[in-house]
């Protein structure tokens, strides 16, 4: 997934660059947008010694990015249908409502999904797997337009 944003700001090593939501996007959220966001900023590494309104070009690799959905939707998924399974056979066994048993497992796993999702959050973070790349500094012409709406085609 390439995406164009600017740099809006650099603390030593890092850049702040903000996107906007373009044609293709529709409603896929992939890059964290919510489907009624314009803009979202990403917190990455200025690996391209970019300067504050220079536009970048950021690059998120396909693999990753299956990867990282698989994490946030086939783990839930799956603790939730091993979770159901493992509260109708521990009701069974216990001779107790094993559909009350198989709701109550297949929450609390989902739960605990999410909250393990959720604290390694900041080891994905840091691993930087998940998180776009700058790629290239660009030229505001090769955009088009600027993140206030100006038009920047017809300067030179």
């Amino acid at each position: 997934m390439k995406e164009f944003g600017q740099v809006t700001d650099i603390d030593n090593r890092v850049a702040t660059v903000k996107i906007r939501r373009n044609a293709n996007c529709g409603s896929c959220t992939a890059c964290g947008m919510g489907k009624d966001q314009n803009e979202k900023t990403f917190t990455i590494n200025n690996d391209l010694g970019a300067t504050p309104g220079d536009w970048v070009e950021l690059d998120l690799d396909s693999g990753s990015l299956l990867k990282a959905s698989a994490i946030v939707y086939l783990v839930p998924l799956l603790s939730l249908i091993l979770g159901v399974v493992a509260g109708y056979i521990l009701a069974r066994h216990y001779f107790a409502n094993a559909e009350l048993f198989g709701a109550l497992g297949g929450i609390l796993l989902t739960a605990l999904s999410f909250t393990i999702i959720r604290a390694l959050d900041p080891v994905f973070s840091k691993n930087g797997e998940f998180s776009p790349k700058m790629i290239t500094i660009v030229s505001q012409p090769t955009i088009g337009q600027t993140l206030k709406g100006e038009n920047t085609s017809d300067k030179q």
